[in-house]
């Protein structure tokens, strides 16, 4: 069964600046969703970032995602 996670992830642009941007990742496990926003950030040739938190999300931030199974959403 795939849950909702936020996700935090930061890193430096073009300029230098700390970007910080969450995403939602439906996923069975939080290291499942850790994988797979790695894998996604790998594949955008985003290689210097941090993931600085992954939680579930709260069953209303769960309700309003929506996601289905397996989805990455940008959420800011």
């Amino acid at each position: 069964m795939h849950v909702p996670f936020v996700t935090t992830v930061s890193f430096a642009d073009r300029d230098g600046m700390t970007v910080h941007l969450q995403y939602g990742v439906a996923a069975p496990t939080e290291r499942e969703a850790r994988s797979e926003l790695e894998r996604r950030l790998i594949n955008q040739e985003i290689y210097s970032y941090s993931i600085s938190e992954i939680r579930r999300a709260t069953s209303s931030e769960a309700e309003s995602l929506n996601l289905p199974e397996g989805s990455i959403i940008l959420l800011n």
